[in-house]
């Protein structure tokens, strides 16, 4: 476990300062920490609280600790490769439509003709343009678009 520095707590009347404990649990807005081995308290006090004591983050030293930042965190980087996957299969998406959308952009005059044409969304037809450096129509329903669009 991490072991963490904690600023000041409080229980009732006692206030105990500058004493290192064990993270437990996190919470939205407190930890949990193993206070078995912290010096601070005393036997008594162990028992009275079963070894553990819920503080609020803020008095927490080691913010990195308690923001779960550690390398411990294993789920995190598989939430980033299922994110990376992700986005790789829409870039493919994106990267299929671009020569029926080039070819649209050809022939049609308006952005949402070639959507229409497509069988897509405007925004996605704007964003394959874009990553793949189409020209589109500069007209869009009868309206002149936008040059900065």
């Amino acid at each position: 476990m991490t072991q963490v520095t904690v600023r000041l707590c409080k229980q009732g009347d006692k206030v105990w300062r500058d004493f290192k404990a064990e993270l437990g649990k996190r919470y939205e807005k407190a930890v949990m920490l193993d206070i078995s081995e912290s010096e601070a308290f005393s036997k008594i006090e162990k028992q009275e609280f079963n070894n553990r004591i819920v503080v609020s983050k803020k008095v927490i030293v080691e913010k990195r600790a308690v923001a779960g930042i550690d390398d411990s965190d294993i789920l995190k980087t598989s939430v980033n490769n299922g994110l990376k996957k992700i986005s790789k299969k829409r870039k493919e998406a994106r990267a299929k439509y671009a020569p029926g959308i080039a070819e649209a952009a050809s022939q049609c005059d308006t952005l949402t003709d070639i959507a229409k044409r497509i069988g897509k969304s405007t925004t996605f037809v704007k964003r394959v343009a874009s990553e793949f450096e189409i020209k589109l129509p500069s007209r869009n329903n009868g309206h002149e678009e936008i040059a900065s669009r």
